[in-house]
């Protein structure tokens, strides 16, 4: 007998949805759902799964799933210690003949969102994040003289003391880290963030005596990472998070003495943050202050994020090495990350609401750019500090860490 709903804590957009307290019976699934024996999100006219993989969903003769059911109250992200079960491949069902246009080939079974897209854009100076490691090295040529960038001791420390955490978050069921979002991991994980998850659990849980072993092993996943040629974008976006997951963990929380990251790990990740960046960091939708693709905003949103965090680990490092760090101007006209709801938001209806809201906000005099928050003559003035407080009022944990370094470093 079912069971009366019980109300559920806030959304990220800021409304409450009604779940049921126990899982729904699978007859009320989806045929689709149905026949790959996975739970069902029981969205109606589509449910989330079908929605994500562009197919017909269709519901068994009186079925009455709430329409309002949040998949993520229901469903759980993939345990990491576990390997993920195979599941045979579903045929797709035949559905009604309608007026719209014939949906997109289906991905595999589970595979979720298709982040694979193409005609992003990239940075004018593309080449600059894959060269940056010479920098300190060089000295610059006179047209174009480097701006450096001094940090408080204490700054470094912040920095170090957030960027910890980010390993650790992947330790607990369905947790990541603010540079992957959670849509990339929520069905069939690429294989590089699922050794990722894997190799950070026997990182924090190796016995006395086998970090040897566990070093052995995390090093020879990063070389695997290097050699691999990726070709689709979601291949390269994990390949470069996991890396950069490693690297701060194996910096900052080094295991039996050993030392690991040096000058030519930071070489290699830069050279795997040229490769993701170069197919892309903006969406053409963003440039014309128009709602992109969910999937496509997903990619770009988490290669910024890992960019700007790449960014803050290797100025750690140089800086602890007495190497100068300098101002990022090959990343001039990146966005800044959007709004905390816009981040959260864990279905495609509830995300195109708040981009809407996103676009109401920032529509009119364009997205706000790294560049803002850097040091120049417009900083101080009335027109910059309005687009950073506004900015300042809607971000995350990770936009304000953004946000307070650059104030330390840049003044406001």
């Amino acid at each position: 007998m079912p069971t009366s709903p019980l109300p559920s804590g806030n959304t990220p957009s800021g409304r409450r949805n009604k779940v049921a307290k126990n899982p729904p019976p699978r007859k009320k699934a989806c045929q689709n759902c149905t026949t790959s024996k996975v739970r069902c999100g029981l969205e109606k006219p589509t449910c989330s799964r079908c929605a994500s993989q562009g197919r017909v969903c269709e519901y068994p003769a009186g079925n009455r799933a709430s329409e309002g059911t949040n998949p993520l109250e229901t469903t759980h992200l993939p345990n990491p210690s576990t390997p993920t079960p195979t599941i045979p491949p579903s045929q797709p069902q035949p559905g009604p003949i309608t007026n719209q246009p014939p949906p997109a080939p289906a991905p595999p079974p589970d595979a979720g969102p298709n982040l694979d897209i193409p005609d992003l854009s990239s940075p004018d100076d593309i080449d600059g994040i894959r060269d940056r490691w010479m920098r300190p090295y060089l000295t610059a040529p006179p047209e174009r003289p480097e701006i450096p960038k001094v940090y408080n001791p204490f700054t470094l420390q912040y920095i170090a003391s957030v960027l910890r955490t980010y390993p650790r978050r992947m330790l607990k069921d369905g947790g990541v880290p603010p540079i992957i979002h959670p849509m990339q991991v929520s069905g069939a994980m690429p294989r590089s963030l699922a050794n990722c998850y894997s190799l950070v659990r026997m990182w924090d849980q190796a016995v006395p005596g086998s970090e040897e072993m566990v070093v052995d092993v995390v090093r020879k996943e990063m070389d695997r990472l290097v050699t691999t040629e990726n070709s689709t974008d979601p291949e390269l976006v994990a390949a470069f998070q996991a890396y950069l997951i490693y690297a701060i963990m194996m910096y900052f929380s080094p295991i039996g003495g050993y030392t690991v990251i040096n000058e030519a790990s930071i070489i290699n990740l830069m050279e795997l943050a040229y490769r993701t960046t170069r197919k892309g960091l903006i969406c053409p939708e963003e440039r014309s202050r128009t709602r992109p693709r969910w999937e496509s905003w997903i990619t770009v949103s988490a290669k910024r994020r890992a960019v700007f965090t790449m960014y803050l680990f290797t100025n750690v490092f140089n800086a602890e090495q007495g190497l100068q760090n300098y101002l990022s101007t090959e990343l001039t006209g990146n966005l800044l990350p959007e709004g905390r709801e816009v981040w959260e938001a864990r279905d495609r209806e509830t995300w195109e609401k708040e981009y809407d809201y996103h676009l109401s906000v920032w529509g009119k005099d364009g997205m706000i750019e790294i560049s803002e928050l850097w040091r120049s003559e417009e900083t101080g003035t009335p027109e910059r500090r309005k687009r950073v407080d506004r900015w300042v009022q809607t971000v995350d944990e990770f936009g304000m860490m953004l946000f307070a370094v650059c104030v330390h470093i840049h003044g406001c």
